[in-house]
């Protein structure tokens, strides 16, 4: 979690946009723009083509769905971004993503004669359509990465570490500056965005690229047939 609140980001991005009162009211312009800032850097994969990715270990999660007998979905969490694995925890099986034209070519797909233990899922939309039909209740665990709720109290951190507080008041200052065309100034806050988060994502670049190396096999134990 991080240190600043909703108030405390509030003090910082109006200081560096000049303490404006016109962006404070009758519209809050500032916590706008605060929130705006803080769901783009959680909800972006890159930023501005700087070809690094940004993964935080914070918004990945999980919960659970019971499946119904005869119907084909289930709900996908409110907060999903995007959906990482599902497993079918009374059946201990992992389920397998499948495309969606293969989804749509099965021609059992409706066939409520033709119902098991699902062992394919897709998403279309809000639902995690599942092949086969499920026969009876199955409780299955959706692993996850969500979107962060914005803040609203002045209580309110964000569910990232302390570290990222500093870049959430540059980006959400670099939008002030967007939405208000001081474009000359804008471009100053960008870079000093980037110069910030350069070194925190190749740092949970790390982590990330040691958790999917896990599985990698090395070339050096490849069979190369001699």
């Amino acid at each position: 979690m991080g240190t600043e609140t909703l108030t405390t980001f509030l003090e910082n991005v109006k200081l560096q946009l000049g303490n404006n009162t016109a962006f404070a009211s009758p519209t809050d312009f500032y916590t706008r723009w605060i929130n705006r800032a803080y769901i783009r850097l959680t909800t972006q994969d890159i930023f501005w083509g700087t070809r690094r990715r940004f993964y935080f270990p914070q918004l990945e999660t999980s919960s659970t769905a019971a499946t119904a007998d005869g119907v084909v979905y289930v709900s996908v969490p409110t907060d999903c971004l995007v959906v990482r694995d599902i497993y079918d925890t009374t059946n201990n099986r992992k389920l397998t993503n499948i495309p969606h034209p293969t989804y749509v070519g099965y021609t059992d797909r409706s066939n409520t004669s033709a119902e098991g233990k699902s062992t394919e899922w897709v998403r279309q939309g809000t639902y995690l359509y599942l092949h086969p039909t499920p026969d009876a209740i199955y409780t299955l665990r959706i692993y996850y990465r969500k979107i962060p709720a914005i803040l609203s109290l002045g209580a309110d951190a964000t569910v990232l570490g302390t570290e990222w507080d500093e870049p959430i008041i540059t980006l959400a200052a670099y939008t002030g500056k967007i939405w208000t065309m001081d474009y000359d100034k804008a471009k100053i806050l960008k870079q000093e965005f980037l110069d910030q988060t350069a070194g925190l994502v190749s740092l949970y670049g790390a982590e990330e690229k040691a958790r999917l190396s896990y599985f990698h096999v090395d070339q050096a134990y490849l069979d190369r047939s001699y």
